[in-house]
């Protein structure tokens, strides 16, 4: 009895290990670090950038990606134009560019007519069916509303929202976010 509830605690201890540490930005004089949040601060921008999983009701389609959380706000007093190539990730040398929306929807298209086949055994009923079709587009508009938007900012605006990479970033121990010139490094701790 008393070895095992000495295996039992050996072995959660070792999972518990095992856990993957958040990453955290590593500190540098190009940017600041408040409580996971890098922030890089120019003359015309403050750029607010953290790893951070997807939290809505998309959150099962979400998980096939890597997820950083974007807050951009123009400092400035003329708009700022923020393109698609402004931002990539490189992990050991590797360079993901985000993924597009049009990617990212298609995967929750993708997972609705999967879920109409969930138990082959059960009739979808046209009550179960547009359950699922409501869901489904109250997710598709979640994500479409939570993507980062690209284009201009308006003086003294901000734009914010999720941009999606490749899902092995998260496997790795650190990476790197590249934003509109600037290298935001990452660890996990």
């Amino acid at each position: 009895m008393r070895g095992s509830i000495l295996l039992l605690a050996v072995a959660v201890l070792g999972l518990g290990g095992c856990l993957l540490k958040p990453f955290t930005p590593v500190p540098s004089p190009d940017y600041t670090v408040e409580e996971r949040w890098a922030v890089l601060d120019t003359d015309s921008l403050t750029l607010f950038v953290r790893p951070q999983a997807y939290s809505g009701d998309a959150r099962s389609v979400a998980s096939s990606f890597f997820t950083l959380f974007l807050q951009v706000k123009n400092k400035s007093a003329q708009p700022l134009s923020l393109s698609r190539g402004d931002f990539s990730v490189t992990v050991n040398q590797q360079q993901f560019d985000h993924i597009p929306l049009s990617i990212v929807l298609g995967s929750l298209q993708s997972g609705y007519y999967l879920d109409q086949y969930d138990d082959p055994f059960e009739p979808v009923t046209p009550e179960l069916q547009d359950q699922a079709l409501e869901r489904a587009r109250t997710q598709y508009f979640e994500l479409v509303n939570s993507y980062f938007s690209f284009g201009d900012i308006l003086p003294g605006g901000m734009k914010q929202g999720y941009l999606f990479y490749d899902h092995r970033i998260g496997g790795a121990q650190g990476f790197e976010f590249n934003a509109l010139g600037a290298s935001i490094r990452y660890l996990r701790r």
